[in-house]
């Protein structure tokens, strides 16, 4: 193999790591006080993601998005992860429906 095609191939491969790991991006969202932090996730739009919401609050939490059809219930202590599809650019939101005082966050795909 000449060196060029062995730079080519080394290039190819980092490039298709790279697409690998953004398609396993996690993000990290944690209820606790009496709201989410953070209050905003910003994702890159078209990528699929995950959102590990973890519960630091003594009651369950539930972790919902009528526009992006989720509902997952967090037990106190516990975390779980949130399958995410590739968002178009837009703000998505999301809130816990057990505890209407927690402020509503969003989702920002850009």
């Amino acid at each position: 193999m000449t060196q060029s095609k062995i730079l080519l191939f080394g290039w190819l491969t980092t490039a298709m790591l790279g697409h690998s790991a953004l398609a396993d991006n996690t993000v990290e969202l944690r209820a606790a006080g009496g709201t989410f932090d953070p209050l905003q996730l910003v994702v890159p739009a078209g990528t699929p993601f995950k959102i590990k919401v973890t519960n630091g609050e003594k009651i369950p939490v539930e972790f919902e998005s009528f526009e992006l059809h989720r509902e997952r219930v967090v037990q106190p202590g516990e975390s779980i992860t949130v399958n995410m599809p590739a968002l178009a650019a837009g703000s998505y939101k999301f809130f816990d429906d057990f505890n209407d005082k927690t402020p509503q966050g969003e989702i920002v795909a850009k």
